[in-house]
């Protein structure tokens, strides 16, 4: 009979928790070894700063975004869009429902700062100010030094309360509002020196949302005045035509091109406004290029007349979930380039951006060719790094293909 004999149960249970134990500890080495490898291309690899406009969990549909909708590992930092200001220096919440958990509350802030228990790496901003705050109150708050004072104290302690990292100013714009605008510029270099004076004692962040142009920033800004102050200056390259004329533009184009006709025209762009940024004292180190995940739409007087700078009656449609006329979110304008819906997009070379067009409709946008150009512009110019006005606004879902097509780009292409 031989002397061989069948394992028995209390073998064969061994035997299973032994590979069951190994098989757990390979992919436990896995799962460490693909982590550790995310944290340091984290840690090599030029900022991502991400903004997330809270309001976006209010748009309808396939439009709305959460928190959890983010990936924590496609941004470097977060920025939570926005925060208000009052006449006492102190930062409000503008939606509790939303932010806070008391009374049945949304959580949005809680949550926000917990994605870092899933990237450890990652550091969240608390976004002050923005175009729905008054201008106004910032210059009360920059003129005064106990004013000041008390913003740097009360932007410290939300930080520390809230678990932020530190905090992003966006004034829009110094020196060009309503009342005593005649101080703005130097005042805001007074503001940020006591903003960062009392943030980085305590170890947090100080950034600016800052506009791009030299047409706005040539007013706004003491450019070699804020740059110590500010780890990193979120350049806001976009906007730059609209339907406030009364042609087509692009919203964000990376070079003047040949349908630009005068010399002002010719400044409407990422190139001019980062060379003057770096003419004027900042450092490439610091400036951060920001692109945009929208794009900006026009009505054509004439469906003949479809190119850059052709003649229009005013904005284009709103998108169908953004519910703004003129502007629409990249996750609305890819579905329109889709097949079959009979849109023509066009390739501008020169100034390295998409445009499309159909019947009396004009969209001038970005999609993941042009800031694959944007990304190796911020290469070879040795940029700090990009941002991104909204991640809710990219194609979050896949729905034209690559889910977070713009993000994506972004994260393959930056060194």
């Amino acid at each position: 009979m031989g002397d061989a004999r069948h394992n028995s149960p209390t073998d064969t249970y061994q035997s299973l928790l032994i590979h069951r134990t190994v098989s757990n500890m390979n992919r436990a080495v896995l799962i460490c070894f693909a982590l550790i490898t995310a944290f340091t291309l984290a840690a090599t690899r030029k900022p991502v700063l991400c903004y997330y406009s809270a309001w976006s969990t209010y748009r309808p549909g396939r439009g709305q975004f959460n928190v959890e909708q983010i990936d924590p590992f496609l941004c470097t930092h977060l920025l939570y869009a926005f925060f208000g200001v009052n006449d006492a220096g102190a930062i409000t919440i503008l939606d509790p429902w939303l932010d806070l958990d008391a009374e049945g509350g949304r959580g949005n802030i809680r949550r926000f700062n917990e994605l870092r228990n899933i990237n450890p790496t990652l550091r969240t901003l608390a976004a002050v100010g923005g175009a729905t705050v008054d201008p106004v109150l910032f210059s009360q708050i920059a003129a005064s030094s106990s004013l000041r004072e008390a913003f740097a104290r009360n932007a410290r302690d939300f930080c520390q309360t809230h678990g932020f990292d530190g905090i992003d100013i966006g004034w829009e714009f110094p020196a060009m509002h309503e009342g005593n605008t005649a101080n703005d510029k130097v005042n805001f270099v007074l503001l940020l020196s006591q903003l960062a004076a009392e943030l980085r004692s305590h170890g947090l962040l100080v950034t600016g949302a800052l506009a791009a142009s030299e047409t706005i920033a040539s007013i706004a800004y003491d450019i070699p005045g804020i740059v110590p102050h500010l780890d990193f200056i979120n350049l806001m390259a976009y906007d730059y035509n609209g339907a406030w004329n009364n042609f087509t533009g692009h919203n964000a184009p990376l070079f003047a091109g040949p349908s630009d006709q005068n010399d002002f025209q010719r400044m409407l762009n990422v190139d001019h406004s980062v060379n003057y940024w770096l003419r004027q004292g900042a450092p490439a180190s610091k400036l951060v290029l920001g692109v945009p995940a929208y794009g900006r739409t026009f009505t054509l007087s004439n469906v003949a007349l479809n190119g850059l700078r052709a003649p229009s009656d005013g904005p284009g449609l709103a998108g169908p979930y953004t519910a703004q006329p003129g502007y629409m979110a990249y996750h609305e304008i890819c579905a329109r380039f889709l097949p079959g819906t009979g849109w023509q997009r066009v390739w501008e070379p020169v100034q390295r951006i998409p445009y499309g067009f159909f019947d009396h409709q004009w969209i001038g946008y970005d999609d993941g060719d042009s800031i694959r150009e944007k990304c190796n512009y911020v290469n070879d110019r040795n940029l700090a790094g990009i941002m991104i006005w909204a991640m809710d606004m990219d194609d979050f879902h896949g729905y034209c293909g690559t889910r977070y097509n713009l993000l994506t780009t972004i994260n393959q292409c930056l060194l």
